[in-house]
């Protein structure tokens, strides 16, 4: 079954999590003098750290999973964006939860009820080697295990997972989903809202603003999916 999915990311929440980052932080080597060494902590260091805090979005090791979305080849939709204070694991859980359902509900069964044909989602994303690797580290930092194979930090797009993204750039090459959605016509999610916003958003409490920005991304990339593979407008 193809499921087509998307990760909302953050920084770690972890109370020492910028003073972890402070003791990182050194000005730039282009300053010699100590009095401009000085003047640098005093007037850029605080927007240095904060730079850096923001970029554990893009690492597993410690930024957070704080939105998920979802959705199946039969019109199955599903979204969620946890609010500050709920588990990260539990957010997780509940997806492959999700998942494991629709596909139990696709799979073949005997007369008497029994599921004879196990499957395991085909996974389609944009840019899908970030959110299945960030996916797939958190859940071994968190010791979460999904109830199906989720493809490796090693997996191949096109093997293992489809990935819009590569589909039409190629391998090491990039192209972003809004320029993709407004090439083709598509419905782009880049409206109110994007992934730069979100982690302010999730700090002013808009976890459902978040998670419907979070499922229009996974709109977008459903019908570029099926453009790509030949589907009409």
């Amino acid at each position: 079954m193809q499921i087509t999915f998307d990760i909302e990311t953050i920084p770690s929440q972890k109370t020492d999590a910028r003073a972890a980052v402070l003791a990182t932080i050194k000005p730039p080597a282009t300053l010699k003098k100590p009095e401009s060494i000085a003047a640098w902590w005093a007037t850029d260091s605080a927007a240095a750290v904060e730079d850096a805090y923001r970029k554990q979005s893009f690492d597993a090791l410690h930024g957070e999973i704080i939105s998920i979305a979802a959705a199946g080849p039969d019109g199955q939709e599903w979204t969620q964006c946890r609010e500050q204070g709920q588990g990260e694991a539990e957010l997780i859980t509940e997806f492959g939860r999700t998942v494991r359902k629709w596909l139990d509900d696709a799979a073949g069964r005997t007369p008497d009820g029994r599921i004879f044909a196990d499957m395991d989602p085909w996974l389609i994303g944009h840019n899908a080697a970030f959110d299945l690797g960030f996916l797939w580290r958190r859940c071994a930092m968190l010791g979460v295990r999904l109830p199906f194979k989720l493809p490796t930090p090693a997996a191949r797009a096109g093997q293992h997972y489809g990935c819009t993204m590569t589909l039409w750039a190629g391998y090491g090459k990039t192209v972003s989903l809004d320029a993709l959605c407004r090439g083709m016509g598509i419905p782009t999610s880049k409206g109110d809202m994007d992934g730069s916003q979100v982690f302010d958003a999730w700090q002013a409490g808009e976890y459902e603003r978040i998670a419907a920005y979070n499922l229009q991304d996974v709109k977008a990339t459903t019908e570029v999916w099926h453009r790509l593979n030949g589907g009409t407008r």
